[in-house]
């Protein structure tokens, strides 16, 4: 992949004129842009102009966007709004096809981006900073102050702000609360250890043969397995970004203990093939690893005995949290229209359309504090307050590499592999690749 972000960025200039030409069909509404400044002013209600959204999630996702989308064609009836929408597949796909686009002149106006391709677009230049906008507008900083802080410093960079937060999710226990009565044990405090994890998933692991019942489920992707290393005190990457860190001793022995809870403790199936989203609410593991988005589809399957806990401890309490976040593109010429988009798709009436759907966490305080947010499971409080100690998804530039990489080598560990020999691998690809930038 040698040079292709900066090619990428320098094709996606050379198309901006193109772009200018062919983008829009405004009128009226000459954009003021995210660079200036003074008093703002939204564009005016007759204004006629045609923005496309970058879009991703699920039909539910969808459902939302579109519900907004109207809300705000009838604030700007003249304006057409194309929501390019794409079903998540994975993070790498999505990102590789918006950058790609911007250097076809096929830019955007809003992107909706996630954790894990802020860093790639910011280095191929793809988000307008909104510092402007949140000094002039004044109903800019209000929007902003009521959501979490650590998801709004989660997208700003360099003292810049770049998107504005939509939803996030972060790693919690799912624990099923019947199996845990029938077998006498107590839900144990959030401040429970990995020790404390391992001798219950111990007691609940009963059974042989197609009868087993185990007492945990891998969540078996990165995302999933990062809460691991994060309460081990490290991480697939440095804290800037920049250096890959998988030879870290600490990183090794996480990723050595998730391994033997499959071939040493027995506590845990073999990955492959073990969907453990399916085998919790079928009473075959008694707890996994997840975030929010379960809740809707347990709901829809009729399946309630569960609750949640924090991630157990060892070194640190801590977990991994990602969220997806609006950004107003550079090479947009109606950066205003976007703008006013951005706030739609982010207010508190959106917000607690997210509340109610049960997909993911909203970013609003109030929203998530809200009853349909938190009347079940019991301690459904912990999807918000999870953020207090928790880190983002290590994704720097080359995500696209770490992401395969890392669960490659996880792959090679479980089929017995030498934990320390795969992660150094895994190490040098990713560390490769930075250099090839």
């Amino acid at each position: 992949m040698k040079s292709r972000p900066k090619a990428l960025r320098f094709a996606a200039a050379a198309a901006a004129a193109v772009l200018l030409a062919s983008c829009s069909s405004g009128t009226s509404d000459p954009s003021t842009g995210a660079g200036t400044d003074g008093p703002y002013a939204p564009p005016a209600a007759d204004v006629t102009a045609e923005i496309t959204i970058s879009n991703w999630g699920d039909p539910n996702d969808k459902a939302i966007y579109d519900s907004v989308v109207a809300r705000f064609e009838e604030k700007y009836p003249n304006v057409t709004v194309n929501n390019d929408f794409t079903p998540i597949t994975t993070w790498t796909e999505y990102v590789s096809k918006l950058v790609a686009a911007v250097a076809s002149g096929n830019a955007p106006d809003v992107i909706n981006i996630a954790t894990e391709g802020v860093e790639l677009g910011l280095y191929n230049d793809l988000f307008a900073p909104m510092d402007s906008y949140i000094a002039n507008d004044p109903e800019a900083q209000p929007l902003l102050d009521a959501m979490n802080p650590t998801l709004v410093d989660g997208f700003t960079k360099d003292g810049s702000t770049y998107l504005v937060p939509n939803t996030w999710n972060s790693m919690l226990i799912y624990y099923n609360t019947q199996m845990f009565a029938d077998a006498g044990i107590e839900r144990p405090a959030d401040d429970w250890t990995w020790d404390d994890f391992l001798a219950i998933a111990n007691q609940l692991t009963t059974g042989d043969g197609a009868s087993k019942v185990y007492g945990f489920g891998l969540p078996y992707f990165n995302f999933g397995i990062m809460p691991w290393l994060y309460t081990s005190s490290t991480s697939t990457m440095s804290e800037d970004l920049k250096t890959p860190t998988m030879t870290d001793p600490a990183t090794v022995e996480a990723v050595e203990w998730v391994r033997d809870l499959v071939t040493e403790e027995g506590v845990a199936p073999q990955p492959k093939g073990a969907d453990p989203y399916q085998l919790f609410p079928a009473g075959k593991v008694a707890m996994t690893g997840a975030g929010h988005w379960l809740v809707s589809s347990f709901a829809d399957a009729g399946f309630s005995d569960y609750d949640v806990l924090p991630w157990p401890q060892n070194t640190e309490s801590s977990t991994v949290w990602g969220g997806g976040g609006f950004a107003i593109s550079q090479d947009s010429e109606n950066k205003d229209l976007a703008w006013e988009l951005i706030k739609a798709l982010a207010d508190e009436e959106t917000q607690m359309q997210w509340a109610a759907a049960g997909a993911a966490v909203p970013s609003m305080e109030s929203a998530a504090i809200s009853p349909d947010f938190t009347e079940f499971p019991e301690h459904a409080s912990l999807y918000f307050t999870s953020i207090e100690n928790a880190r983002p998804v290590p994704a720097p530039t080359v995500f696209s590499t770490l992401e395969p990489s890392f669960m490659r080598a996880m792959d090679s560990i479980m089929a017995g592999g030498d934990a320390a020999t795969e992660l150094a691998k895994a190490n040098d690809e990713v560390q490769q690749a930075l250099e090839d930038e």
